[in-house]
């Protein structure tokens, strides 16, 4: 449906956001920042969206093997080539969102901020405003209706 509708001229009308860094292997979830898969699943993505850039990549989670500084020198490289515009992390500290703006500036931050999970009020949404990125607050969806699965949706959806 997604390529469809991106054949169909609305790609211009939209911002393609998508996420990596994370793997499920027999059951259990990796986490990747290392340069080579950086760019591996960039290029994954492009294909799979049948697009020539992604508007905003977000590392889905901080690999704590790999200095952040690394892992956004690749994506800045993808930057420079074009084949993404923006760059977003999610659930990082504050203190990595900073060490990572240094290397290319973070556009949008994702993390969880609810009623009950209020810990990003003490560093990261200062941060996030302090430095002007925009901030997604996520309570799981408990807050807000969910969104369709996709054998759900009809014509009109797109």
């Amino acid at each position: 449906m997604w390529v469809q509708a991106m054949k169909g001229g609305m790609r211009e009308r939209v911002e393609l956001c998508t996420k990596f860094g994370v793997s499920l292997v027999s059951g259990n979830m990796e986490v990747h920042g290392d340069p080579a898969y950086v760019r591996a699943a960039c290029e994954a993505s492009l294909k799979r969206l049948d697009t020539n850039c992604i508007d905003l990549y977000h590392q889905h989670r901080i690999d704590t093997s790999v200095p952040i500084e690394i892992t956004m020198g690749e994506l800045k490289k993808l930057v420079e080539e074009g084949k993404i515009k923006y760059v977003g992390l999610s659930e990082a500290p504050a203190s990595t969102i900073r060490r990572a703006h240094v290397v290319h500036p973070i556009t949008a931050v994702q993390l969880e901020w609810s009623l009950w999970t209020r810990d990003a009020e003490e560093e990261i949404i200062p941060t996030c405003r302090n430095w002007d990125f925009a901030y997604s607050p996520l309570g799981r969806g408990f807050f807000s209706s969910r969104a369709k699965m996709a054998e759900n949706l009809t014509e009109n959806d797109a």
